[in-house]
């Protein structure tokens, strides 16, 4: 999880249809970056909202990192309320190993991350750690339904300087800050509202210290479970199918 529901901008509420190119610009600069990189490493921090009761506002959090190798595959660490999760994905396999419970939920996937990513956002109770800022469509997650985009300037966010856009969809209002950085921009931070929930919550992304070039060990992306661990059944969401032995 990462861009879903992600502080309405009232520049942007004020005009609905208002698109300033420059705010798409920079945002696809750095949606580029990414698409356009073979291999990615980064680490994260995500708050989000819980609005209890209409009025009570509780806050969420989870951290990790993610790596990322288009050709070999994808892992992810992610600290979390539930427990800590290591998502390991070799190209062939998917594998969920919660630590916590010295339990595991694997199946077969022969395909690309990109695939995967979309495919487990669709089906199953879950999704892969920031997969919406990795898959090399992430210019559409971020502006695919956007109805109006606004340049709010140059700010500073944690000593780095960065360029704040602010977009609006029918459904999220989203903030994003993108590295001041001419030859590889990334999103920095990103702040989103659900206006339509009582409450206004809302959803924190952090993002930091990222690598287009880590050193990635061999067979780094493959899970191999000890004998003792148990496997559970990773249960789809939009299906009665179970994600055990299913293939591509």
């Amino acid at each position: 999880m990462l861009v879903t529901c992600l502080l309405s901008a009232p520049v942007v509420a004020q005009d609905a249809e208002r698109i300033e190119p420059k705010a798409v610009e920079i945002v696809e600069a750095a949606a580029a970056t990414l698409a356009g990189s073979d291999t990615i490493a980064a680490n994260w921090f995500v708050s989000f909202d819980e609005v209890i009761d209409g009025r009570e506002i509780v806050t969420h959090t989870r951290s990790g990192e993610v790596l990322l190798d288009r050709a070999q595959g994808y892992y992810a660490h992610a600290e979390q309320e539930e427990g800590a999760r290591a998502y390991y994905f070799d190209n062939a396999t998917i594998s969920v190993h919660l630590l916590n419970q010295d339990s595991y939920v694997q199946a077969p996937y022969a395909g690309t991350f990109d695939a995967l990513a979309h495919r487990i956002a669709e089906e199953y109770d879950t999704a892969l750690p920031i997969w919406q800022l990795l898959v090399t469509d992430n210019a559409d997650e971020l502006l695919g339904d956007v109805t109006s985009a606004a340049y709010l300037g140059r700010k500073k966010i944690v000593g780095q300087d960065t360029h704040h856009v602010a977009l609006s969809t029918y459904e999220y209002d989203l903030q994003i800050w993108v590295s001041d950085d001419p030859d590889m921009p990334v999103p920095i931070m990103m702040v989103g509202t659900n206006p339509y929930e009582q409450g206004w919550p809302q959803y924190r992304a952090f993002l930091s210290d990222w690598d287009f070039a880590p050193d990635i060990e061999e067979g780094f992306f493959t899970f191999e479970p000890d004998a003792d661990m148990t496997r559970l059944a990773w249960p789809k969401h939009n299906s009665e199918n179970n994600a055990e032995g299913e293939g591509q």
